[in-house]
């Protein structure tokens, strides 16, 4: 009986924990990236759900278990606009769950590098977002106006998220940017 009773404790005990050492679980991961209402109506969602191998990064980062990386999600919006348009037209926001928080700060890292290294992204002033964090910018000429891209990307205990967001450059800010990631970082401390 009291064999019994330990084992069913345990039992227990196992089936409540999560899949991370944050209290995250796969089961919340489409709840952390930026939901429908955290952007304006205009918005319209295209693309949601797990990532596959087609949304996997180049490079580095294309192993999906890299740094003992559990399951990522996605959620991908886009609005009409034209080079008059102030603000972001699409907005991309990602999350990937690992199974320790040094995991998240690899992948992190790597993404940092991979930013740093890439032809005309420039970093920016590291925002203060999650544990860590750090943002780039590049801009791409366009036969009548140049296309401005924004990335903030920061660590959360054990949860990687990136926020990316591209419009109309001397339209779009890092502030726009900082803005949503702000929203989904408050999606990330709720689910800890």
């Amino acid at each position: 009986m009291r064999c019994s009773l330990a084992l069913l404790l345990v039992l227990l005990m196992t089936g409540c924990m999560s899949d991370s050492s944050s209290g995250t679980s796969r089961n919340e991961l489409a709840d952390l990236v930026l939901q429908n209402g955290d952007l304006p109506p205009v918005f319209e969602l295209f693309d949601e759900g797990r990532q596959v191998r087609a949304d996997l990064p180049t490079g580095p980062r294309a192993d999906p278990t890299r740094f003992g990386r559990v399951e990522g999600w996605k959620a991908r919006y886009r609005r009409v606009g034209t080079p008059q348009t102030g603000g972001p037209l699409v907005v991309e926001s990602r999350v990937d769950l690992f199974d320790s928080s040094g995991g998240a700060d690899d992948e992190l890292e790597a993404h940092k590098l991979e930013q740093e290294e890439a032809e005309g992204t420039r970093l920016l002033r590291a925002p203060v977002l999650g544990d860590e964090a750090f943002a780039a910018t590049l801009t791409q000429p366009g036969a009548s106006s140049r296309v401005r891209f924004y990335l903030v990307a920061w660590r959360e205990n054990d949860v990687a998220a990136s926020l990316s967001v591209n419009g109309f450059d001397r339209k779009l800010t890092l502030e726009h940017a900082l803005e949503l990631a702000r929203k989904q970082q408050r999606r990330i401390q709720a689910s800890a």
